[in-house]
């Protein structure tokens, strides 16, 4: 758990979630496991060499050091007693069938990677990018699995390559496997292909301990999994274009915000930085007979939370595990042309959670909108970095009593709302993303273009997030804490709530106003403001911290048209309660170039 600070009347308390490096690192250690005789279609297991659970079995493991060019490597790796979620998220495979009911193997905590075996190296098995932007391109085997033998027979090999220009993924069946119908052998710690059945290894597979797999939350109508292609990923933005000396930020902040920017991700200097800005801020804000919306805690909170945020998973497509996901959050305070000030939060961001995305689990994701009818388009589970600069308002605008006191050019309403004519707090909403997370990901309002809360279509992953029509990072519609049964799975769980005195700050509204996770039922009544209902935005005011909204949850909603009554698993319900009609530049599109607030142009 991020270092919690101390603010507001009543030493109210905030503090970030644990990021996810933090959360494998946290001891686990799962009851007796479950072993299986039969495989089933992108279910997850422990492949081990024995036959009982115990602390000597030799479990398939993904290994720790990841090369661009060779990919990972595919290790025996015991579980102790004192193993931690890591040791057990390491071991994780997916088994993925295909026509012929063989299966390929997927790393659970590193998706784009699936076992190959390598003819030039003894037909060893290595784990190898098949689903990304990969410096070179190698391919994955399938498998059959004998249940009476316990044995893994390879049987083909499927090469991978990707159109350079559109990233277009082939797989295409290698003639030149010599290795089919071989066997997997272990043996003096290496996993390979050997000619004959005597000298194989049997293997068991036990059932996950931790579930990853679509709640019913996610799912409420139990829609079926399709088998649609895949949309291609598309390519964005880079690091280097991004970060450091020579990347954008840098180059176009002014010298007034240098200091804050000077390196990326958490960094002592540009703390100091920060905070004296931010302190800056305040008095600045304070002597024009106004105020920030939020004691500084709050802010530093999110800036120091948001970048400890460093990606763990390979997953996504041009990513790279180590990363920074939110590279940048610098403070900005200058004046419009009558003299007021508008002080902004800044927020670099890639739009992706640090941990496996789940994007290949969704029972029907979004189309990429290329064919005529859903049936026709290739769907959307894969993931890219984005480019995304966020600026959350720091000056407390006030708040609105109904959602139509906010001017908003476009809303859900208008674009897609018909018949429909009365404005509320799910329809009045952004056509796109109407906040970030702390962890850089981005939100969306519950409902989706169709006016349907995207927990009802089943196209959201267990985090609650999906990658929209035009591909690009995930995005969110739910919170998958309410549901979350493994690390990874949401952005923030139990672990935030220990020693604490609120739910932890996950994330800001586009109109500024905070976002901090659900109350938990029957967990956290001694907690401050449990006692205090949410009002119709989602949120409520006490202790001196100022309104704020909760991740929260909406029993038997009723669907539009329909009978059926679900569970919202809400982050943001959609409209807007904080007063926007003031802020320079809100819901626009904007440059360095021709935005000072963002900390341009540089001079």
């Amino acid at each position: 758990m991020a270092p919690a600070a101390g603010g507001g009347a009543g030493s109210t308390t905030y503090a970030a979630p644990a990021p996810f490096t933090t959360v494998l690192t946290t001891r686990y250690q799962a009851a007796t496991l479950k072993q299986v005789s039969a495989l089933v279609n992108r279910s997850r297991y422990l492949v081990s060499d024995t036959a009982t659970d115990s602390t000597s079995a030799h479990y398939l493991a993904i290994g720790s050091t990841y090369s661009a060019t060779t990919g990972f490597s595919v290790q025996p790796a015991t579980l102790s007693s004192a193993s931690t979620y890591d040791s057990y998220l390491t071991k994780l495979i997916q088994v993925v069938s295909d026509a012929s009911g063989h299966f390929r193997f997927d790393a659970h905590l590193h998706p784009n990677q699936a076992i190959d075996a390598d003819a030039a190296d003894g037909n060893q098995l290595k784990f190898r990018n098949n689903f990304g932007k990969a410096a070179v391109t190698y391919g994955y085997v399938t498998f059959s699995y004998d249940s009476a033998s316990r044995l893994i027979q390879a049987r083909k090999r499927y090469t991978y390559s990707y159109n350079a220009t559109s990233n277009a993924a082939t797989y295409a069946e290698d003639p030149s496997f010599g290795a089919a119908n071989q066997y997997v052998s272990l043996s003096n710690g290496v996993y390979q292909l050997v000619p004959a059945a005597s000298g194989a290894t049997a293997f068991y597979f036990y059932e996950s301990p931790l579930d990853f797999g679509i709640p019913s939350s996610m799912n409420p109508a139990a829609v079926a999994f399709v088998s649609n292609p895949t949309a291609t990923f598309v390519s964005k933005t880079t690091v280097a274009s991004t970060e450091g000396p020579n990347g954008g930020i840098v180059r176009n902040v002014n010298a007034s915000y240098q200091a804050q920017v000077a390196a990326a991700g958490s960094h002592a200097g540009t703390k100091l930085a920060a905070d004296a800005q931010l302190a800056g801020i305040q008095a600045a804000v304070e002597a024009a007979g106004e105020k920030l919306r939020y004691a500084p805690a709050v802010y530093t909170t999110f800036r120091d939370g948001a970048l400890a945020t460093t990606l763990v998973s390979d997953a996504i497509a041009d990513g790279t595990p180590g990363q920074n996901l939110v590279p940048y959050v610098y403070f900005t305070n200058e004046k419009d042309v009558d003299g007021k000030y508008h002080p902004f939060m800044i927020v670099v961001n890639y739009a992706n959670p640090a941990s496996p995305h789940g994007l290949q689990d969704i029972p029907h994701p979004p189309g990429d909108g290329k064919g005529t009818g859903y049936a026709a388009q290739k769907v959307t589970r894969l993931t890219n970095l984005e480019n995304t600069i966020t600026r959350i308002p720091m000056k407390d605008y006030g708040v609105v009593s109904a959602v139509t006191d906010n001017t908003l050019s476009r809303t859900l309403l208008s674009d897609v709302g018909g018949s429909l004519s009365t404005a509320d707090v799910y329809n009045y909403a952004s056509t796109a993303d109407n906040g970030v997370l702390i962890n850089g990901v981005v939100m969306f309002p519950v409902y989706n273009n169709r006016l349907v809360p995207s927990q009802a279509d089943g196209e959201l992953s267990a985090s609650g997030c999906h990658v929209g029509q035009g591909g690009g990072g995930p995005h969110c519609h739910a919170d998958g804490a309410q549901n979350a049964a493994g690390p990874g799975v949401a952005l923030y769980g139990d672990a935030d709530y220990l020693n604490q005195t609120h739910p932890p700050l996950i994330g800001f509204g586009h109109d500024g106003v905070a976002l901090f996770g659900q109350y938990r039922a029957g967990k956290d009544t001694a907690m401050r403001g449990a006692a205090m209902a949410l009002d119709g935005f989602g949120g409520h005011d006490h202790d001196g911290i100022g309104y704020h909204y909760h991740a929260h949850a909406v029993t038997n909603y009723p669907l539009q048209n329909s009978t059926t009554r679900i569970t919202l698993n809400v982050l943001m319900k959609g409209a807007y309660i904080g007063r926007i009609n003031n802020v320079p530049f809100f819901g626009v599109n904007t440059s360095f170039a021709t935005d000072k607030y963002l900390g341009g142009p540089a001079r």
